[in-house]
């Protein structure tokens, strides 16, 4: 089996080999080891100040392939390692900062929600390009609000991310606000705390069966054939997500995938 760059933004084929997610949570990256999956560190961004400022989800975004959309001004050595891997790297035309977190989009199956007036413009043309429909939200962070469970299919806790996608006719579950961990907040969010790591496995840092809507979790997965797996326990945490970035080519078939 080869490795690949994840063909569709957040949505593995295959099993992910490598991801991208903030490191400052030893027992979520030694989960992650046990599984084999190799850990590329977000890095801190200088204009945010608390605990995002290591998120990946604010710092990188993913349209597909190679092709990643990142924040000017991180540490060199994090690009060299992208671009080791065979990573195109596109930078933003601004830095994020928290009231203009501009790489912080929700991509699932032909769906890019995102507050149109924050994200970055050379961002949102590449989508375009690539034939996504934009969604507008007034919610800027839409990555951290949203998990992404399947095409088209999200989990959310914020009710403007709720009636956009179901008015686009995407699958949506909206769960209670609260129950999730982020430093300096009342609570974080649950696209913050999670990331595929294949086709049909959805991870979390903390253990989702904590979470009040648990049930309501479960059944929303497995109706769309994936699997809850808690890589470490406790309760779960924002921690920018989990970028699948790598994974093992089965010969999967594209055309097929992209079909369902």
């Amino acid at each position: 089996m080869n490795e690949r760059f994840v063909v569709f933004p957040n949505l593995p084929a295959g099993s992910v080999s490598r991801v991208i997610v903030s490191d400052r949570y030893p027992a979520l990256c030694e989960g992650l080891a046990e599984y084999g999956i190799a850990v590329t560190a977000a890095r801190r961004l200088a204009d945010i100040s608390g605990a995002e400022a290591y998120h990946a989800d604010m710092s990188i975004c993913h349209i597909g392939g190679n092709d990643f959309y990142v924040s000017p001004g991180l540490d060199a050595d994090f690009y060299t390692e992208l671009e080791s891997l065979g990573a195109v790297l596109h930078y933003t035309s601004a830095r994020p900062t928290a009231k203009k977190p501009c790489l912080n989009i929700c991509l699932s199956g032909e769906s890019a929600v995102c507050n149109t007036c924050t994200a970055d413009p050379t961002l949102l043309e590449a989508l375009k390009h690539r034939r996504f429909r934009l969604l507008h939200t007034n919610q800027g962070y839409t990555k951290c609000s949203a998990a992404v469970v399947g095409r088209d299919a999200v989990i959310t806790a914020d009710p403007s991310v709720y009636r956009i996608c179901s008015d686009a006719g995407m699958d949506v579950l909206r769960i209670c606000a609260g129950g999730i961990a982020l430093d300096g907040y009342e609570y974080g969010f649950i696209g913050g705390t999670c990331g595929k790591l294949s086709r049909d496995t959805l991870a979390f840092c903390g253990d989702i069966r904590q979470h009040r809507d648990y049930d309501n979790i479960r059944t929303f997965a497995g109706n769309h054939g994936v699997y809850l797996l808690s890589l470490c326990g406790g309760q779960l945490y924002d921690i920018g997500g989990i970028l699948p970035v790598c994974e093992m080519d089965k010969n999967t078939d594209e055309a097929l995938y992209n079909s369902e």
